[in-house]
C-alpha cells in the first residue's frame, strides 16, 4: 500500500482525476472520485452512494489518502502526462499499471466513444489478450475490442435507465468469455452495480483458464462452470441471459431456460441454425430453397423469426438486430428480449401470427414442441 499511497501524493501536485472503485466489502458507498479546484490546495471529493452522493472540498491536508486505498480494489488516476491504473488484493498489496498520455489530436476523424476505450488501461483486457499493459489495443485484436463495445452499447440501452441495484446474470456457451468479463465489467466497475455473473461452458480448460483470470482480477463474483445448459440449476432469480453463438438447439435450451427461470431479459446472436433445414418447404420459394448456400441463409432467417414470434406469444417483446458488421460474421443477428405484460390477446395474436408462419414453411421446430410441454404456450 506504501507505494500506491505515494505514487497518490506526488500525482496530487499536478491532477486531472483519481477515482477509487471495485469497493473491498458490500456497503453503502460505491466509489470515491477526487478533481482538483482552481485553488491548487483544494479539492472536489465525490463520495458515491447507492442511493445518494455527498459532494465536499477539501483540503489536501483533509483528504484521507490511506483510509480511501483500504476501502477498495481499483484506483485509477489521471494527469497530463500519464495514467496511472493500482490494482490492490487482500492483503493491500498494489499493482500499478502506469502509461503516458499522448497530447490529443486536433483532427476532424474523432475515434468513437467506445465505453472501453482504446489506450485506456482496462484490466480485464489486458489479461484476456485484448490490450497491452500500456492500454493500447493490439492490433490483431480491433475486431474482437470492436464487438465487446458493441455489445456493451446494445447492453447500456437495456440498462442505463435501471436503478436496480443488484443484478444476477448467466452466460451459457462463454467460450474464453470476452463479453462475460465485459459484462461484468459494465456492471461493476461502470455502472457501480452488484453483480454475480455464471458463464457456462462444455470445455473444462476452457473454464478452468477463465476462473483463474477472474481471480486474478479480484472479480469475487464472477465464476465460470463446466456443463450443458440444460444441466445448469440455479436457485436466486435470473434477470438476464446470454448466448453468444450457441450452435443450433442450445439457442433454444437457453430460451427455455430462461422462461423457467423468469428471466426478465434475454440476449442472444444464434449460430448454425440445422435443425429446420431439412424440413423446410414452401412451393412459392422452391427454386431459392433448392440452391444449398440460399437455402442455409433462409434457413437461419426462418429459425431466427420462428423463435421471435414464439417469445413474443410468451410475453416477450423481442428486437432484432445487427450484432457486428457482417464482414466480420454471417452471424451477425442479436435477438434481445425483455419480458413484458402483454394481454392474452396480444399474446394470441403473434401465436397466431407464427402459426400461419410455421404452415406457410412446414416446420415443426423443438421449440415449440418445448413451450407447449411446458405450459409457455
Amino acid at each position: 500500500m506504501k507505494k500506491a499511497l505515494k505514487l497518490l501524493e506526488v500525482c496530487l501536485e499536478n491532477l486531472n482525476q483519481v477515482s477509487f472503485s471495485s469497493p473491498k466489502k458490500k456497503g453503502e458507498l460505491k466509489n470515491i472520485v477526487i478533481s482538483p479546484l482552481k485553488n491548487k490546495d483544494e479539492f472536489k471529493v465525490e463520495f458515491r452512494h447507492k442511493k445518494h452522493n455527498d459532494i465536499k472540498t477539501l483540503k489536501r491536508s483533509e483528504l484521507d489518502l490511506t483510509l480511501y486505498i483500504e476501502q477498495f480494489k481499483q484506483i485509477l488516476t489521471k494527469t497530463p502526462t500519464h495514467e496511472h491504473q493500482i490494482l490492490l488484493n487482500k492483503k493491500n498489496e498494489s499493482k500499478i499499471i502506469s502509461k503516458e498520455v499522448s497530447a490529443p489530436k486536433t483532427t476532424h476523424n474523432r475515434e468513437k466513444n467506445y465505453f472501453i476505450p482504446d489506450k485506456e488501461i482496462c484490466p480485464f483486457l489486458i489479461e484476456i489478450g485484448v490490450m497491452d499493459a500500456k492500454g493500447n489495443v493490439k492490433s490483431n485484436q480491433y475486431k474482437k475490442f470492436r464487438q465487446i463495445n458493441r455489445f456493451l452499447e446494445m447492453l447500456d440501452d437495456l440498462y442505463k435507465k435501471e436503478d436496480q441495484e443488484s443484478f444476477h446474470i448467466v452466460d451459457f456457451g462463454c467460450g474464453k468469455s470476452y463479453l462475460t468479463f465485459a459484462v461484468y465489467h459494465y456492471f461493476k466497475n461502470i455502472r457501480n452495480k452488484e453483480i454475480t455473473i455464471t458463464g457456462v461452458d462444455l470445455k473444462q480448460e476452457v473454464i478452468d483458464h477463465c476462473n483463474t483470470i477472474a481471480t486474478k482480477l479480484d472479480f469475487d463474483s464472477l465464476k465460470f462452470v463446466h456443463g450443458f445448459i440444460h444441466d445448469f440449476k440455479v436457485d436466486t432469480a435470473i434477470d438476464l441471459v446470454i448466448t453468444l453463438h450457441a450452435c443450433d438447439t442450445a439457442t433454444d435450451d437457453a430460451i427455455l431456460f430462461s422462461l423457467d427461470h423468469d428471466a426478465k431479459k434475454m440476449m442472444f446472436v444464434p449460430c448454425c441454425q440445422h435443425e429446420l433445414n431439412k424440413q423446410l418447404e414452401n412451393k412459392e420459394s422452391a427454386v431459392l430453397l433448392k440452391h444449398g448456400i440460399f437455402r442455409d441463409r433462409m434457413c437461419a432467417l426462418v429459425t431466427d423469426t420462428m423463435r421471435t414470434q414464439l417469445l413474443e406469444g410468451a410475453g416477450y417483446k423481442v428486437q432484432s438486430m445487427e450484432f457486428i458488421d457482417l464482414a466480420h460474421t454471417a452471424k451477425n443477428i442479436l435477438l434481445r428480449c425483455i419480458k413484458t405484460d402483454k394481454s392474452e390477446q396480444e399474446k394470441q395474436k403473434a401465436i397466431d401470427a407464427y402459426l400461419e408462419f410455421k404452415a406457410q414453411w412446414k416446420i415443426a421446430p423443438y421449440l415449440e414442441k418445448e413451450l407447449i410441454k411446458r405450459k409457455y404456450l
